[in-house]
């Protein structure tokens, strides 16, 4: 009967009562204290090692201070009956214990209060609780054969796993929190998948009851410990057995700790000892420790230094294990332990040439274990010796690979090799010199250095083989760490500044130390940028003026594409102010000519972290941040002089979206060479073109615009005044054609919408007309552009009369009175010389209106537009429901708005070109019903 047990163990006390202590010898005792009236049934230590909290058949628990020797104010009192389990949250701050009284209490540990009322869900005696890894939640295991999984912080049931079969006696989380493992009364072991509450495996551990059950610190393996007398081991994956089971104990072994470095366990057993047993081996280590009578709790303190058990007379016994191992010696043929252990706590404490001692001892005590060869890896890298750590890691695995025990050789599984952290480390080099510019200069030795140069001195380096031997060699190989070193050595600073005369070219420094050569001119600038550079902790620097070769086509070409990501990737951004003296006020920055050439801007969009120096090297504005970026005086300054918003200032994507708004910036910028005025925007727009100097700066630009439009069909690059580029008569000679704001369709409110959709549908011709239209421009091709040549997608109005107005002759603008089919009366102001004509005087030559055409305009939702969702899309009952008609009858309205035209000239071949204007040329259509107006669609070519 399950009741038999209880019985006899009250009448086991009951005599021991009446009887002296009896005589042993063991082991020293650091510390034997009467804790509770009656026996101490479960103990834990909280995790800063320096406190006990204890659980009894007297129904309280207590809390006992390991250093000083004292318990810690009154008992905690509230269960009913014994208390026959009890746990600690992983911050120490609660405790939770349960009992032959069905129940659960959560305590706060400061106030010794309960959190809540006592839980009750479980109607048979609570024999185990355990927190969860991260303390949110507390599991359960009851005689009514149930587990249950609980918030910690509100108590609420979270699960219940059934179908154990049996009184659950133990329960316990793997180290992860995704399983938890249980033991019951028929021997069997249970493991759950946390998350949803599903049966992974069952095991039939024992013959007779599992009392104990625990994870290893990797999760990798159960121990289980039982009345048949015997502790096993299993893969905590399968549920397979692992080597043979513990044997030694002659009575009921109670309870199982496991040490925080996973080398040994100790176990409690009614036979009145303590027995340590080697994880590797299975091996008992050492005496056992005997105690007066039964043992029915042990526990391992988080340091690994002390062990604590409690007996059934209400003790607390508390060993020193370093002691326990001492005794050791001569003993048996794990005496190595010892050294072993003192090892590992020399580590902890960073005494690593005591722990290469220790480490030594081992490997010549028991010279065929690994053991030794991995506490000396420990030692050696910790005392930064990484040649020698790596010798001892390559041994340790070879002795892996090579150990007789199946179980020893999965251990190299384990373990990464140096060849898997080498490969790593390349990755990382890869990874960061792909976005690098191809040459830097070393910050500390002042010598310009190509990739493969850097990556010699690297691997040369100390930190190169602290890297590959203090990486965590646990598999799997965990790559953050080796990428956040390699990233930190290869960051690089870059420097944005106005050109000077004589700048030092690559020939200049090339096979030099910067700081060595004359400091006269720009030189001063070069060494003064490498050494603000260096100070600010950072190995490489680049300079535009000589860390690219400009008599290198090839090189050139590649630094120019690159040079946007170059300057997004860097770990810094210095900006040279040359012009702002010392000391100087708000709008010095505003006022300096580096903001006004046109490398600069992508130099200022595209990196995060930025630092504005002013002449003397001070910092503009005396601002000490790490990146004035995040100053809100320096980014208005910015903002207000560039007309660039500070958005974009801060948070910069490049690519072709808002083109026209990308092109204004850049419009009142001059640049030194004529065709860089293009090849500076490549990387704000993220394209990738040839760089050919000596093309002029037309073809430069229009290189870039027919690109542009090619690639996103955004055709508001269109939208400019002044002269025509000679590469395409759509696109303008010059950038600053387009310093003028874009044209903006007036604002036309919902209601006004509605009102007129409410209109044009009493009109069947009209409803019929728009169906046909917005049908013809839904199937209408996008914009294509190439070789020169646009295919523009157009409602297209053709001109009826041209006459100039009297009065200009030898004037350099002319000034025209336009009429077209469908559009009203209105006035172009150009350089070119138009054809008069009129209906009694015509001419051969064809002109047209154009209005470009839109796909936007369909009111399509764009799902590549991150401001636009579904939810843009109006409902059934709402206004601008998106029923067919309704959206046609929209787009008709819309395109009765004003909007922006073009003038075309149709030539001999048929094609056309554009007659620019000195201002935008605003048509409207003369009646909105008049859909058939509008009806004349085609793909115009213009050249």
């Amino acid at each position: 009967m399950p009741g038999l047990r209880d019985v006899a163990k009250k009448v086991y006390l009951t005599a021991r009562r009446r009887q002296p202590p009896a005589q042993t010898t063991q082991p020293e005792l650091i510390e034997m204290v009467r804790a509770h009236t009656s026996s101490v049934e479960a103990l834990a230590f909280f995790k800063d090692g320096r406190r006990i909290v204890t659980a009894s058949m007297d129904k309280t628990l207590r809390i006992w201070d390991v250093e000083k020797r004292a318990f810690i104010g009154w008992p905690f009192k509230g269960h009913r009956d014994i208390v026959m389990s009890v746990t600690v949250s992983p911050d120490d701050r609660r405790i939770a214990s349960s009992g032959e009284d069905n129940t659960i209490i959560i305590w706060d540990v400061e106030s010794k209060q309960m959190i809540f009322k006592p839980l009750v869900e479980h109607t048979r005696r609570v024999s185990s609780v355990c927190f969860s890894p991260d303390g949110e939640r507390l599991a359960s295991g009851s005689w009514d054969d149930r587990v249950i999984i609980r918030d910690a912080e509100t108590g609420a049931v979270l699960s219940t796993l059934n179908g154990q079969g049996s009184h659950v006696l133990c329960v316990a989380f793997s180290p992860d929190g995704l399983k938890l493992a249980c033991g019951g009364s028929r021997g069997n072991i249970w493991v759950w998948c946390t998350d949803n509450a599903e049966l992974l495996f069952k095991i039939d551990a024992h013959g007779d009851w599992v009392n104990s059950v625990v994870w290893s610190p990797d999760g990798q393996q159960l121990v289980s410990a039982s009345d048949d007398k015997t502790i096993k081991f299993w893969d905590s994956s399968n549920g397979f057995q692992i080597g043979l089971p513990c044997t030694g104990h002659t009575g009921i072994i109670y309870s199982l700790a496991i040490s925080s470095d996973d080398s040994f366990i100790a176990t409690a057993s009614h036979d009145t000892t303590v027995r340590l047993w080697s994880t590797k081996s299975h091996l008992q280590i050492g005496q056992a420790l005997k105690h007066t009578t039964y043992v029915d709790c042990v526990t391992i303190s988080p340091s690994g230094e002390l062990l604590a058990s409690g007996d059934c007379d209400g003790n607390i016994w508390l060993w020193s294990i370093e002691n326990i191992l001492s005794e050791t010696f001569g003993l048996d043929s794990l005496h190595h332990f010892y050294f072993a252990h003192r090892s590992k706590r020399k580590l902890g404490r960073q005494l690593y040439v005591e722990a290469l001692s220790d480490a030594n001892k081992v490997i010549e005590l028991n010279p065929s274990s690994y053991l030794g060869y991995e506490l000396k890896y420990a030692a050696l890298r910790g005392a930064r010796h990484y040649d020698d750590a790596f010798k001892a890691f390559k041994i340790m695995l070879s002795m892996l690979d090579d150990a007789p025990d199946p179980h020893i050789r999965q251990l190299r599984q384990k373990y990464v090799s140096p060849s898997e952290v080498e490969d790593a480390i390349r990755r990382a080099i890869h990874a960061q010199l792909e976005n690098a510019p191809l040459r830097l200069i070393n910050t500390s030795t002042g010598r310009l250095c190509n990739r493969d140069v850097q990556i010699n001195i690297f691997i040369e380096s100390t930190g190169y083989k602290k890297l590959l031997h203090s990486s965590d060699m646990h598999a799997p190989l965990k790559t953050e760490p080796v990428e956040e070193v390699v990233t930190k050595y290869f960051s690089w600073v870059m420097l944005s500044h106005r050109w000077e005369r004589k700048e030092p070219l690559l020939h200049d420094i090339q096979d030099k130390v910067i700081y060595e050569l004359d400091p006269v001119g720009t030189m001063v600038k070069l060494q003064k940028f490498c050494k603000v550079a260096r100070d600010a902790g950072y190995r490489w620097a680049w300079s535009d003026t000589c860390c690219i070769d400009q008599d290198n086509n090839v090189e050139l070409q590649q630094s120019v594409n690159s040079m946007f990501v170059w300057y997004h990737h860097s770990a810094l951004t210095i900006i040279y102010l040359s012009d702002v003296p010392p000391s100087s006020k708000s709008g010095a920055l505003a006022n300096s000519i580096w903001n006004t050439r046109g490398w600069t801007v992508q130099e200022f969009l595209a990196p995060k972290i930025v630092l504005f120096y002013q002449a003397d090297w001070s910092l503009y504005l005396g601002n000490l941040s790490r990146n004035h970026k995040q100053s809100f005086r320096i980014m208005d300054e910015l903002e207000r002089s560039t007309g660039i918003d500070a958005r974009a200032l801060i948070h910069f994507h490049p690519g072709t979206k808002d083109a026209r708004e990308k092109l204004r910036w850049a419009s009142n910028r001059d640049t030194t060479r004529e065709e860089d005025i293009a090849y500076s925007l490549f990387g704000i727009f993220d394209v990738n073109l040839p760089v050919i100097y000596g093309e002029k700066r037309q073809k430069a630009l229009g290189r870039l615009l027919q690109e542009i439009i090619a690639h996103s069909g955004d055709i508001t690059a269109l939208d400019w005044v002044g002269q025509s580029s000679n590469f395409n008569s759509c696109l303008p000679a010059d950038i600053s054609s387009y310093k003028a704001l874009p044209y903006v369709l007036p604002f036309l409110s919902e209601h006004d919408i509605q009102k007129s959709v409410s209109t044009l549908r009493n009109d069947i011709v009209v409803v019929e007309s728009a169906s046909k239209l917005y049908a013809t421009l839904e199937n209408l091709s996008v914009p294509r552009f190439a070789n020169a040549r646009l295919q523009l997608p157009c409602i297209t109005f053709t001109l009826t009369e041209v006459r100039r107005r009297p009065g200009q002759d030898g004037a350099r603008c002319f000034a025209y009175d336009i009429k077209a089919n469908g559009l009203q009366d209105l006035l172009v102001t150009t350089k070119d010389k138009l054809v008069e004509f009129w209906p009694t005087r015509r001419t051969r030559q064809t002109f047209m209106l154009v209005r470009p055409w839109n796909r936007y305009d369909l009111g399509l939702i764009n799902f590549a537009d991150e401001t636009q969702t579904i939810e843009d899309w109006p409902e059934p009952g709402f206004p601008g429901y998106n029923e067919s008609t309704t959206q046609e009858l929209r787009l008709i309205v819309r395109l009765g708005q004003p909007f922006g035209a073009l003038l075309l000239a149709q030539q001999w071949g048929g094609e056309y070109k554009r007659i620019a204007s000195d201002n935008n040329i605003i048509a409207q259509v003369r009646d909105m019903t008049s859909v058939d107006d509008m009806m004349d669609v085609r793909m115009v070519e213009i050249l």
